[in-house]
């Protein structure tokens, strides 16, 4: 039997896992595994821990964006907020990931994961296996499944309070919304807007089409006036094209003319410009010439200046030598003279210093020996004295009187070593008076020599002359040549003034050929070209002027005009026709509308209807299963359409007569409202069921029947249950505890009862 079932369950698919990140309290990361042999999963927790925001998760990534379904103000808030140990996050994600070995979603893969993520700037993005897709893509991929709009996978305490309401409305959408009736509400809505907006159209359609009317009559008799006036426009386009024409004709041959004059002033302007240049050339090269005769001269000048200037600079160098020559000679001859004294007063000396050595002899004196060494040193001290007076130019004699021969001898010597030291330096002054006397001698002679040589290269003053003669020929050349080009220039600027003539002349035509472009470009969009391609040719011009004029008055005399109207008449004819077949359309499509609201209410009431059987039917045998040996069933109330009439839930426990629900017990009544939900979920199965909290309302009896019921359920659907009830709790095969470690961030803990048996 287990191998049977397991066998049946492998064949469809399962929620594998719910991750959420960042979604409410639930900031950190956390997967939900929900195992293919665990089919009831119990979520509990203290309330305010965060059990119920696993369900707006589920909710929300199936497609859900009504704030107040999944309980916050705006979807901005779902994402973590932060406390006061946490910052708050920037996104929510939560990832829902099935089990597809059975192929029931259309995808070649055995598992996929659904995936919603939103930012705190409001921007979402959905993904199937991480492909980013659309909302609609996901709600697509589920249709069918029992995942998608309308479908009881997700029951809340909510839908269990609406089932008990006693408002017919509340009830009525629960059984609405499982028949599947609300797309044709929705159409058959949308057709009556459309019904009324048809309706308002033919009776707006209806109005313009008489004022429409009322506007062709009057645009008739303007069409008639306009098509007069552009038919004498027309007369006179033809008539002014023509006469512009003419009138181009007559300009271009002018042009031509004149073309061929300018042509041949520009040819002889230019002829006498390349004389005029040529004549310029040949006076820059008189100029050059002339420039450079005039350096020439200036050169000369320069040079016969530079020339006297360098012979009188000898000259004086000759006449200053020569006057150190003659000062030489005279001072060698006074050496000359002194030589011969010196010598005379040499032999003097040696003559009296023989005699005194004759008469001078110390040897028999007493203390010879003292004597002499005194007599040493007299003779030392005066020619010490003599050395002295020498040096001061004192070359007088002067006598060492010693009283005896010896004295007298010494004092001769004396004096002749004087002389012969002065005759030495005489001799040495000599030498260097005769050299400086020779070279003075021989640079008298190279002056001499370079006094001849700058007289015999001298610049004569006949080439000065000549050059001046050139110089004059030239300037008489220039002259003549500076006339011609002044006569020439005159002559030039005469052919420029009748060039110019000619050029203002073509440039009046070329205006006057502009003007009449602009005409023909402003007034007939035509350029000349295509206007000289047009037959229209004026054979008189002034006649033509005159048919021209005589049409604009007729177009005066019909003004004002409105040429529009010729459009506009074949528009609103136009028009009246298109809003006659508009009208006949709508006409066609309000009755139409009408059928269709019909059609659409016939369909409803019967899909209704058939939901109602069948639901009364399972849920008769699921109140059974509840209340043993009880009835019950679900009615219309008789005398309107079942579109309209009240849903009756009446019930019949064991033993009891048939009562309505309000007159149960709190917990039979809720009950009940959970086996109409059961049925619903049996009729329009779902691969998932999220229960939230429905047992809240149940007692210890009544919770057992609940637990028996949700046993049952779980072989056809995977059941998810937020309780507080430990009986409920008891039936689970997984129980994951919802708690709060740390205030404000929820945090999951799983008990996995399946795997522990």
């Amino acid at each position: 039997m287990n191998r049977l079932f397991f066998a049946i369950l492998h064949y469809k698919m399962f929620l594998k896992s719910l991750i959420l990140r960042g979604f409410k309290t639930f900031a950190d990361p956390v997967e939900v595994e929900f195992t293919e042999n665990a089919r009831i999963t119990a979520i509990v927790g203290p309330n305010g821990c965060g059990k119920s925001n696993l369900l707006d998760a589920t909710r929300w990534v199936l497609g859900e964006n009504n704030p107040r379904d999944l309980r916050v103000a705006s979807l901005a808030d779902i994402i973590f907020t932060g406390t006061t140990a946490k910052r708050a996050l920037s996104l929510a994600e939560v990832t829902l990931v099935f089990d597809n070995s059975s192929g029931k979603l259309p995808l070649a893969f055995e598992e996929v994961a659904i995936k919603r993520r939103t930012f705190r700037e409001g921007e979402s993005e959905f993904f199937i296996n991480k492909n980013q897709c659309r909302l609609k893509d996901i709600r697509d991929l589920l249709l069918d499944t029992g995942l998608g709009e309308g479908t009881y996978s997700i029951i809340t305490q909510g839908q269990v309070d609406a089932i008990l309401s006693s408002k017919g409305g509340e009830r009525r959408a629960v059984f609405e919304e499982a028949a599947g009736i609300n797309k044709y509400k929705f159409r058959k809505y949308s057709a009556e807007k459309k019904l009324i907006a048809a309706e308002q159209n033919i009776l707006r359609i209806n109005d313009l089409k008489i004022e429409v009317g009322e506007h062709i009559i009057t645009l008739e008799e303007q069409a008639r006036k306009a098509r007069e006036y552009l038919e004498i426009q027309s007369q006179i386009k033809d008539l002014d094209i023509g006469l512009c024409n003419r009138m181009i004709e007559n300009i271009n041959e002018k042009k031509d003319r004149l073309m061929s004059e300018l042509d041949r002033v520009k040819q002889q302007s230019q002829t006498k410009k390349q004389a005029e240049e040529k004549d310029f050339e040949e006076l820059k090269v008189l100029k050059d010439e002339h420039r450079k005769l005039e350096i020439e001269i200036d050169d000369i000048l320069i040079k016969l200046e530079e020339d006297k200037d360098k012979v009188r600079d000898i000259e004086l160098d000759c006449r200053f030598t020569d006057g150190e020559v003659k000062r030489e000679e005279r001072i060698l001859s006074e050496l000359e003279e002194k030589s011969r004294e010196i010598k005379e007063k040499v032999e003097l000396a040696r003559v009296k210093l023989k005699e005194g050595m004759k008469k001078l002899d110390l040897s028999s004196t007493p203390l010879s020996s003292s004597l002499e060494t005194v007599l040493d040193q007299a003779s030392n001290l005066v020619s010490k004295l003599s050395s002295i007076f020498s040096f001061f130019g004192k070359a007088k004699p002067f006598s060492l009187d010693l009283g005896d021969n010896a004295e007298k001898e010494e004092a001769y010597k004396m004096r002749l070593e004087m002389f012969e030291e002065e005759k030495k330096r005489n001799e040495k002054e000599k030498e260097r008076v005769c050299f400086a006397l020779q070279a003075h001698r021989t640079q008298l002679e190279n002056l001499n020599s370079k006094i001849g040589d700058a007289k015999a290269v001298q610049t004569t003053p006949s080439m000065l002359v000549q050059k001046k003669q050139v110089k004059e020929g030239l300037s008489q050349k220039i002259a003549v040549l500076e006339e011609k080009i002044r006569e020439d220039s005159q002559s030039e600027r005469k052919s420029i003034d009748e060039e110019n003539a000619l050029a203002i002349s073509l440039a009046k035509l070329e205006g006057e050929l502009n003007g009449i472009r602009e005409k023909l470009s402003l007034e007939y969009n035509l350029s000349l070209e295509e206007a000289a391609t047009l037959p229209q040719k004026a054979t008189n011009i002034s006649k033509t002027k005159s048919e021209v004029e005589s049409g604009k008055q007729k177009l005066r005399a019909l003004e004002p005009v409105n040429l529009l109207a010729i459009e506009e008449f074949e528009k609103e004819r136009e028009r009246l026709n298109f809003i006659e077949t508009q009208l006949t359309d709508l006409n066609s499509a309000r009755d139409n509308l009408r059928s269709l609201i019909i059609e659409l209410d016939i369909k409803a009431e019967q899909t209704f209807l058939e939901t109602m059987e069948k639901l009364s039917g399972v849920f008769s045998e699921t109140f059974a299963k509840l209340f043993v040996g009880g009835e019950a069933k679900i009615t219309l109330s008789p005398g309107t359409s079942a579109l309209e009439s009240d849903i009756e839930i009446s019930v019949k426990p064991s033993g009891r007569k048939w009562l309505p629900l309000h007159i149960l017990s709190g917990g039979e009544r809720a009950l009940s409202a959970i086996a109409v939900l059961f049925s619903l979920l049996k009729i329009r199965p779902s691969p998932f069921c999220f229960l939230d909290e429905v047992d809240a309302a149940l007692d210890d009896a009544n919770i057992g029947r609940f637990a028996d019921i949700v046993r049952d359920f779980s072989a056809q659907s995977q059941i998810i249950m937020i309780t507080h009830n430990k009986r409920t709790m008891a039936v689970a095969n997984n129980i994951y505890g919802i708690t709060m470690e740390e205030p404000g961030v929820s945090k999951v803990i799983s008990m996995k009862l399946a795997e522990a048996a």
